[in-house]
């Protein structure tokens, strides 16, 4: 995968989390969410890993958001606290989106 993909691969969880807590969907919708984010953070903790040649902090934030949003093992919350959440998470996936676009340009 290159890198303009992997940019636009961490724009759809971005997208999908700033959107989720402002509209009122069914559960599926929700669940789905989780199934992409879960798959995209797992995704991202490999490539960091096998780049860095072991774990590092992006490593440790993205396996933190995978524990968090795993559609096996749900973690039930509040829609209260999942707003922030969800908007935290989202500017994690946006900065990572920037970091890689910056990085395709030099």
């Amino acid at each position: 995968m290159n890198k303009n993909s992997l940019a636009l691969f961490l724009l759809i969880p971005a997208i999908l989390l700033i959107i989720a807590p402002l509209v009122s969907f069914p559960y599926g919708f929700y669940t789905l969410l989780r199934l992409i984010v879960s798959v995209t953070a797992a995704f991202i903790i490999y490539h960091s890993y096998k780049g860095a040649g072991g774990v590092n902090e992006i490593s440790i934030i993205f396996a933190l958001i995978l524990i968090l949003y795993n559609p096996i093992v749900p973690v039930h919350l509040t829609r209260e606290i999942w707003m922030p959440i969800n908007f935290l998470t989202s500017g994690i996936y946006i900065y990572g989106f920037f970091k890689i676009k910056k990085n395709i340009e030099y």
